[in-house]
């Protein structure tokens, strides 16, 4: 009996994590429209992109969290939120090659943005979640290679 209160206590922890930041209960359309709920991406640490095709910085990380989405495939999910349209983006990702799910945010995605520390709405901005769900880090401006594969060492299960 212990036992399974144990395992329940787990449980709600793990789901109240989840449901604590409103971030796992949006929602937005993928280069073909349909919706992606952000839930679904639950259970590994997730590192989240804001990004655009017409920011110059967001072009040149984004080779690189290809690198990282490859290599660390097992223990880290990477998302792209576009603050663009589909059309730019969608070319943009197939000239990368971009291997990770790729969204088309609106103002529900500039509003997530201020709600997760991006007051000015600047691009890019890349947030980690652990694979508990929890916001871990956050951080404004390009991000270099080192200073995502830092955040994966901390944060991957």
């Amino acid at each position: 009996m212990k036992k399974w209160l144990l395992i329940l206590a787990l449980c709600s922890t793990a789901a109240s994590t989840w449901a604590a930041d409103p971030f796992w209960a949006q929602s937005f359309p993928d280069l073909t429209g349909k919706a992606q709920a952000t839930k679904q991406w639950q259970g590994k640490m997730l590192i989240v992109n804001y990004w655009a095709t017409w920011c110059g910085p967001c072009r040149i990380e984004m080779p690189e969290m290809v690198a990282l989405q490859k290599q660390y495939a097992s223990k880290v999910q990477f998302i792209g939120i576009a603050i663009d349209e589909p059309s730019p983006t969608s070319q943009f990702v197939k000239q990368i090659g971009v291997n990770y799910p790729i969204l088309i945010g609106s103002n529900s995605a500039m509003d997530l943005m201020r709600s997760q520390g991006n007051n000015l709405g600047g691009l890019p901005f890349t947030v980690f979640f652990d694979a508990k769900g929890k916001l871990v880090g956050k951080h404004i401006g390009k991000i270099s290679k080192a200073e995502l594969d830092a955040q994966i060492k901390k944060y991957a299960p």
